[in-house]
C-alpha cells in the first residue's frame, strides 16, 4: 500500500512538474534558465531531463526524420551545399563499395540507415561548444560556465520539440523539406533566444539583438558542423 500511494504521489508530482516546464519553456524564453541559475529548482524538470526527453520524443515520433545529420548528396556538391568539413565524400563511397562488394547506392542508402539513429544520439555534443560562445559573450553578466549551459540546454530543448511540431505539420503536405522550408522555424528560433537572453542577461535592447544574432548564427553553424560530422564519421565507420 505504501508503495502505491508513493508510486502515485511521484506520478503527480511528475506530471505537475512536467506541465509547468514545458509552459515555461515555450511562452516565457528565459525563464526556466532564470529560475534554476537562481536556485528555484523544485518545481521544474532539471534541465538534462528535459532535454533527453525532447530528444527521445523526437526520435520515436520521427524515426526516419533526416533533420540532424546531411544527405550524402549535400556533401558531395550535388545540392550546390558547401560541404564546411571539406572531407572527399566520393572517394570513401568508392571505398566503401568496393570493400563490401556493393553498389555506390547500397552504400549511400547504409549510411542514411545508420545516420538516422546516431544523428539523434550525440545532439548533447553541440552544447558544451554553443555554451562557451555565450560564455564568451556574457561573461561579464554572469561568470559561471555552468549557467550558459543550461541556458543553452533550455533554447536547445525548445527547438527540438519545435523543430519536431514544424516538421509534422510540413509532413501533411509535402514528402520532403526543402531548406527554404526551414526558415520560418529559425525566425521563431532567433525571436525566442532574443527574449530569453533578455530575460537571463538583462541585456538592453540593442545589445540583446545584437548578440542574439551571434548567438542563432553559431548555433546554425554548429548544428550544419554536426549534421556533416554525423554523416562523414558514419561513412568512415560504415
Amino acid at each position: 500500500m505504501k508503495f502505491l500511494e508513493h508510486g502515485i504521489d511521484m506520478f503527480i508530482h511528475f506530471d505537475s512538474k512536467f506541465f509547468k516546464t514545458f509552459k515555461k519553456l515555450f511562452f516565457y524564453p528565459g525563464v526556466l534558465t532564470k529560475y534554476y541559475i537562481s536556485g528555484s529548482r523544485v518545481f521544474y524538470m532539471k534541465p538534462v531531463q528535459l532535454f533527453v526527453f525532447a530528444s527521445v520524443l523526437f526520435y520515436f515520433l520521427l524515426p526516419s526524420a533526416n533533420a540532424y545529420f546531411s544527405a550524402v548528396e549535400e556533401l558531395n556538391g550535388k545540392f550546390g551545399v558547401g560541404n564546411i568539413i571539406h572531407y572527399n565524400v566520393d572517394n570513401k563511397i568508392i571505398e566503401k563499395s568496393m570493400k563490401y562488394h556493393a553498389s555506390k547506392e547500397q552504400v549511400v542508402h547504409g549510411v542514411y540507415v545508420q545516420a538516422i539513429h546516431s544523428s539523434k544520439l550525440f545532439l548533447f555534443s553541440i552544447l558544451p561548444f554553443w555554451a562557451f560562445i555565450l560564455f564568451a559573450l556574457f561573461s561579464k553578466s554572469n561568470k559561471f560556465y555552468v549557467s550558459h549551459v543550461v541556458f543553452s540546454v533550455h533554447c536547445f530543448s525548445f527547438f527540438i520539440l519545435m523543430h519536431m511540431l514544424y516538421l509534422s505539420v510540413l509532413s501533411w503536405f509535402m514528402n520532403s523539406e526543402p531548406l527554404t522550408y526551414l526558415i520560418p522555424l529559425f525566425f521563431i528560433f532567433a525571436l525566442y533566444v532574443f527574449f530569453a537572453v533578455r530575460k537571463v542577461y538583462q541585456s538592453g535592447i540593442m545589445v540583446a539583438l545584437m548578440k542574439s544574432m551571434i548567438v542563432c548564427l553559431s548555433f546554425l553553424i554548429l548544428l550544419e558542423l554536426y549534421r556533416e560530422c554525423i554523416t562523414t564519421m558514419t561513412l568512415i565507420f560504415l
